[in-house]
């Protein structure tokens, strides 16, 4: 009788690990960025559009995806806010480009004439 209660308690506690205790932390995540959601907010929601937020009611907001373009959605369709740059990450930024083209330029872009070309390009 003891093992089966000892098992019961073993399952109940990795159901709780496994399943209710991720469920508690992605639902308290949802709610921070929630709040912090504010009107003039840079969006992305689930669907991939990107806009800034025109104004924020109980249930939806306007949402401004390009200049003169305002579309209304659920503020369920908030996938996240996007952090705005401060001047110091936009020097950081483009100090790395800088920094890439250097390594480009040193690419050979001969390999191309090597390769075998697709089963389209081949003479008949």
């Amino acid at each position: 009788m003891q093992t089966y209660l000892l098992l019961f308690v073993a399952m109940a506690a990795i159901f709780y690990f496994l399943i209710l205790r991720p469920q508690q932390r992605a639902k308290r995540a949802k709610a921070e960025l929630m709040g912090a959601l504010s009107v003039g907010s840079e969006i992305l929601t689930v669907g991939g559009i990107y806009g800034t937020v025109l104004a924020l009611r109980d249930d939806d907001m306007d949402l401004e995806i390009a200049e003169g373009v305002v579309m209304r959605i659920d503020r369920r369709a908030l996938a996240t806010v996007i952090p705005v740059a401060t001047e110091d990450e936009d020097e950081d930024e483009d100090e790395d480009e800088d920094e890439g083209l250097d390594d480009d330029a040193s690419v050979d872009d001969d390999h191309d004439a090597d390769e075998t070309p697709a089963a389209g390009d081949r003479p008949a």
